[in-house]
């Protein structure tokens, strides 16, 4: 259990899988609290036939369970010292991690200021057509009124896009990397109304800068 719990399994689903392993409550329920799972297993309903255990379905069954929990940061790495931004953190990054060993690479950033990725900076800033596109990205989020939200964020990253013609995911990368240091990130819009304007903006110049 210890190990699982090591590897970023959240106690909940690995309790919920491993009742589920041998036992069903009827055809169709999957997911089961912990009082439940106290209430309502008995041995007369486990199965006699051997059990297989596959941690793919595990963790399925960790990242639903992150899902039906946005605020959920126990077993996550130090440095949340932020509740607010902790579950906004969570809340932005849910759909794309299985386990929570898996949320600080992505959203680490938040809590420990940006990542320092030399292979990112190297393959996005390489050409100037990248180093311009960071600059009107730039210049258009200045733009935003102080109440930022994902929408007026959008707003104007896309209007960049469409005005400039650039590649949309490649755009979108290089907003990550001036961002967080990383050309990975959870969706650009959230992550910039989650830091602020200009947080987000600081130090976006010296980590778009070859």
């Amino acid at each position: 259990m210890q190990d699982l719990r090591d590897s970023g399994y959240l106690k909940e689903a690995v309790v919920n899988y491993l009742a589920l392993l041998g036992w069903g409550y009827d055809e169709s329920t999957t997911f089961f609290s912990i009082p439940e799972l106290q209430k309502l297993f008995s041995l007369e309903r486990v199965s006699k036939a051997p059990a297989v255990f596959d941690e793919q379905k595990l963790r399925w069954v960790t990242a639903a369970t992150c899902a039906s929990s946005r605020s959920t940061t126990d077993g996550a790495p130090g440095g949340l010292h932020r509740p607010h931004r902790a579950s906004r953190a969570v809340a932005i990054t849910q759909d794309k991690i299985s386990t929570l060993s898996e949320f600080w690479p992505l959203a680490g950033s938040f809590f420990d200021g940006p990542f320092d990725d030399p292979s990112a900076r190297q393959k996005f800033l390489s050409t100037p057509d990248n180093r311009a596109a960071l600059e009107d990205a730039k210049g258009a989020l200045e733009q935003v009124s102080r109440a930022v939200t994902p929408e007026n964020v959008e707003s104007a990253l896309r209007g960049v896009v469409e005005r400039t013609s650039a590649n949309q995911s490649n755009f979108f990368s290089l907003c990550a990397l001036a961002l967080t240091g990383d050309d990975v990130s959870p969706g650009i819009f959230e992550t910039v109304a989650l830091l602020g304007r200009d947080e987000g903006l600081q130090g976006w110049e010296m980590r778009s800068s070859a």
